[in-house]
């Protein structure tokens, strides 16, 4: 309970009245949160309705491309109806949480109300942006709607999504090496190029670590890692970059 100046009270109610965004989280598994509280979707398909939608937050979603973003080439004979049954639950769910009316009809699909929801990916992509990749990285709790199951359109959102943390973990450990912070640099690139073994500039930027650690061995012995790999898995020598670097290293 609120009050005016004058000690009248003034209820104030959860939900339509508070003016409360809907958070919504996409870097990682899915996470609604409406002003009552977190958002409960029952079933996979439900969740990934929704995880379409906040993909385009703010745009119309056509029933087609919905019905594309849920089963891709295998779209069952019901699926136009089936769609629009996950939709009313979808809708209930959210009211149940105090967030009704954020998911708007509006021929020939559907929409989030911008005005109503705010989304992760849209503060991550700000931090990018500006080069604030310690921040953006924070905001990452693991696979981009990992418990989602989509298809077509929105599986390269997500390759998208994937893509941008690479190239912020990358940007990240780069500016640990300019802060001579070299120990955390060369443990986060050891990992990032498990992960990403054919990006090329992730190999070189640890070779660099390493020989500015004075660790010079082990910056050719990485060299060999990555010619060793590309060359037996792929067929295929070392980019210049990384011929450049290792010459650097041997050249002192």
């Amino acid at each position: 309970m609120a009050w005016h100046t004058g000690g009248t009270p003034l209820l104030v109610s959860k939900g339509r009245g508070m003016n409360m965004k809907v958070e919504v989280r996409l870097l990682g598994p899915l996470e609604v949160r409406g002003p009552e509280g977190p958002v409960r979707f029952t079933g996979a398909r439900r969740r990934a309705v929704f995880a379409l939608l906040a993909l385009r937050t703010g745009r119309l979603v056509s029933r087609s491309a919905l019905v594309d973003g849920l089963w891709g080439e295998d779209v069952p004979p019901t699926g136009t109806k089936t769609l629009q049954g996950h939709v009313a639950k979808v809708r209930r769910a959210l009211e149940l949480a105090g967030a009704d009316g954020v998911v708007v009809t509006r021929e020939p699909g559907y929409l989030l109300d911008v005005t109503q929801v705010v989304v992760d990916v849209e503060e991550f992509d700000e931090h990018l942006r500006c080069g604030r990749y310690a921040e953006a990285l924070r905001m990452h709790r693991g696979d981009p709607l990992a418990d989602c199951p989509v298809e077509g359109w929105a599986s390269a959102e997500i390759v998208r999504l994937r893509e941008a943390l690479a190239f912020a973990e990358e940007n990240h450990a780069a500016a640990l090496c300019l802060d001579g912070r070299y120990a955390e640099a060369i443990g986060q690139l050891e990992r990032l190029v498990a992960l990403y073994p054919l990006r090329e500039s992730l190999w070189d930027l640890l070779m660099e670590a390493q020989y500015r650690a004075g660790r010079p061995g082990d910056a050719l012995r990485t060299y060999r890692r990555v010619r060793a790999l590309l060359v037996e898995e792929f067929g295929m020598e070392p980019g210049d970059a990384l011929r450049r670097r290792e010459a650097a290293v041997l050249a002192g």
